[in-house]
């Protein structure tokens, strides 16, 4: 049964949801108005030409003749590539720049089923500016260092030494890569000998030049540019603080704080550059989305200050990720930066917790002993309704109280018909006398709405649930579409949801249901009542349009709540609740002495006066 408070609990927590749902709809379509700009990538800092994001002129000619501190052989050098293999990722290196070319994650792929490519288009660079008297500063991704072979330490992993002679025998560049097996993470240390000899003194810092693309590797394109977003660390003063700006809303970020690390998330992977002896000392970052090109999903150019102390030998200490958005594994790492997972953002931010120290645990560890994620999913929505069942009881015990008080409250409504203000009170009496709660229907439907916010947010962005069948589903980290429709219904799509025609149908069935239990309750009346009524059928409606887009994980959820509320209220109401009892109950509530509380008899006396002066303005005096 469903009385007044539990429609209004249920019209609350629907009414919510929608206004989560629609402000996160109008961000994710706020990439189809954004226009990327034309050189917003600052190429005049960093000696990149201004013609376009995808082509990068070659100015090693202008650095060698300006600087003359470069063998001729780092101009015009022939590519040698490396290949290590560690188990999670297959890396390409190459001796032009001494980067990893290409980064392939090896157990995932995209939604197409090709190789899953982190690094491996002409725009991704990596890259040191290093600045020269009287020079451009010297750009190391067009220079050809000095291979050595690959070697294999006795742990299993894999060290490449590239080398850059700079002038004089005691100048040169060096980079030492170290991969570790089934690691994300390449240990990066540069070593710089004896370039404090041609540094300008006035130059206190040597410049990372890092641009990363990310591809279109999911379904829906546009879920993956609402969810394109660069985090990054800051540290002040021992005082460490993690924020994040979305390629949809800024282009542009500068950084007049240390930072640790910086992250390009998508939507289930990450990109990230972390320093691991010290800080960056500031830096500056820009973005942009190419709506032209339906590969690409953003770019992005990062200009990241190392600090520069002129001495004769100096070592940086850096690490490359590249690495699945998995909680466990990020967190792992000890750096916080797991937190670019969103378990909870916005005036939600609160239920990260939620899923921190409550659902995410339960989660993976039922997803340790079940191959299945769609059982998970079935079965960690009825440990969550097992939990709340207490709450539910009470709900439904309250619902049957006023079954029974219904001839009760029929009559004081007959009674005071033309005195709302007496019949409110009088009603109070009754509820206070036969233990009902007024309130005891509201409860379920509120604690249900942290719990609803955190399980969007988790199932919006676990990884787990990628690319996971269950029955129909090919995907569970996404939609799941029986039907793909020539053109698209506004708020709805271009496509069709069994999922969602499920748990529409489901909620419908609940609404008829408790509309039926309402009547026998003598919940209908006034036109309150009227109105609210009807919004248990016409939320449905809506929530067909919102879920048909979100991921099936979560329509699983919520198709899997309603039929157990559906069947726990059957199991409750015919064979737990004894309307009998109850009666009998609530007859010797009535003859044990009435215990007002201060809260009551405080709204007593507000209603008393309310209607003394009613009375008054009756009768004119």
């Amino acid at each position: 049964m469903m009385d007044r408070n539990s429609v209004i609990g249920f019209i609350l927590l629907s009414l919510l949801v929608v206004g989560y749902l629609y402000y996160n709809q109008q961000a994710q379509e706020k990439y189809l108005r954004f226009k990327a700009q034309q050189d917003s990538l600052a190429r005049a800092a960093v000696g990149i030409a201004p013609d376009s994001l995808h082509q990068q002129t070659d100015t090693t000619q202008l650095q060698a003749d300006s600087s003359g501190i470069l063998a001729a052989n780092s101009r015009n050098g022939a590519e040698r590539l490396d290949t290590v293999d560690n188990g999670v990722m297959q890396i390409v290196f190459t001796n032009k720049g001494a980067v990893p070319k290409q980064v392939i994650l090896k157990n995932y792929q995209t939604y197409t089923g090709k190789p899953l490519l982190l690094k491996g288009n002409d725009f991704d660079q990596l890259s040191l500016l290093i600045p020269a008297s009287n020079a451009l500063p010297l750009r190391t991704a067009e220079l050809y260092f000095q291979a050595d072979t690959i070697q294999q330490l006795a742990d299993h992993s894999y060290l490449l030494r590239y080398r850059l002679p700079l002038g004089k025998s005691d100048q040169y560049l060096e980079y030492v890569y170290i991969i570790h097996p089934n690691d994300y993470r390449i240990s990066w240390e540069i070593h710089c000998a004896g370039m404090n000899q041609f540094i300008p003194p006035a130059d206190q810092q040597i410049q990372l030049l890092w641009q990363a693309q990310a591809n279109h590797q999911e379904k829906d394109i546009t879920v993956e540019r609402r969810d394109l977003q660069l985090y990054f660390k800051t540290s002040v003063g021992g005082r460490s603080d993690i924020d994040y700006f979305s390629f949809i809303k800024t282009r542009q970020k500068n950084f007049d704080q240390p930072l640790q690390w910086i992250s390009l998330r998508e939507e289930f992977f990450n990109v990230s550059i972390i320093n691991t002896s010290g800080t960056f000392t500031g830096g500056t970052v820009q973005a942009q989305l190419p709506e032209e090109d339906p590969e690409i999903v953003g770019q992005m150019q990062a200009v990241l200050q190392l600090p520069y102390s002129h001495q004769p030998q100096i070592t940086y200490s850096l690490q490359l990720l590249y690495s699945p958005n998995d909680y466990a594994l990020l967190k792992s790492y000890h750096i916080g930066i797991e937190n670019i997972i969103p378990l909870g953002y916005g005036i939600y931010a609160f239920v990260k917790y939620i899923n921190k120290w409550i659902i995410l645990p339960v989660f993976l560890l039922l997803g340790k002993w079940i191959g299945n994620w769609g059982i998970v999913i079935v079965l960690l929505t009825i440990v969550i309704r097992l939990l709340i069942s207490p709450l539910t009881y009470k709900s439904y015990l309250s619902q049957a109280k006023m079954k029974v008080l219904k001839p009760e409250l029929d009559e004081l409504r007959r009674k005071y018909k033309d005195d709302q203000q007496k019949f409110a009170m009088e009603q109070m009496k009754l509820f206070r006398m036969a233990g009902v709660s007024p309130l005891g229907g509201c409860v379920p439907a509120l604690l249900q709405i942290p719990i609803f916010f955190a399980l969007y947010s988790l199932f919006m962005s676990a990884i787990q649930l990628r690319q996971q069948h269950f029955l129909w589903v090919k995907d569970l980290s996404t939609y799941d579409s029986i039907l793909n429709l020539p053109f698209k219904i506004p708020l709805y799509g271009d496509h069709v949801s069994l999922l969602t025609l499920l748990m529409t149908i489901t909620s419908l069935i609940m609404a008829f249901y408790n509309k039926n239990n309402m009547a026998a309750a003598g919940n209908t009346g006034g036109q309150e009542m009227a109105f609210m009524k009807y919004m248990p059928f016409i939320l449905p409606v809506f929530f067909l349009g919102f879920f048909n887009s979100l991921a099936a994980g979560l329509t699983l959820y919520y198709l899997v709540s309603n039929i157990i509320t559906i069947l726990i209220q059957l199991v409750i109401q015919h064979y737990i609740i004894d309307e009998e009892k109850i009666h009998q109950q609530i007859q010797e509530n009535k003859k044990k002495p009435l215990k007002t509380s201060r809260w009551q008899q405080r709204l007593e006396e507000i209603q008393k006066a309310q209607t003394a002066a009613q009375q008054r303005n009756r009768t004119g005096r």
